[in-house]
């Protein structure tokens, strides 16, 4: 996935489930998301992410 791709609040796919993207640092290719299933936000590199046209759809359920 490329950093210039991604927004703010868009729903990518990492670990095998989706995610929503928080904030972008397009100088360390860096994205902090929200992962609801830990509860948590986490600081991931691009590179672990995966655009996923099923996570598009505003839901923690694959359509």
């Amino acid at each position: 996935m490329n950093i210039e791709d991604v927004r703010h609040g868009e729903w990518v796919e990492y670990h095998k489930h989706p995610v929503e993207v928080l904030s972008i640092d397009k100088q360390h290719n860096m994205v902090t998301i929200y992962d609801a299933r830990s509860q948590s936000k986490v600081d991931v590199h691009i590179d672990e992410l995966k655009d996923d046209p099923q996570c598009h759809c505003d839901s923690y359920l694959y359509f």
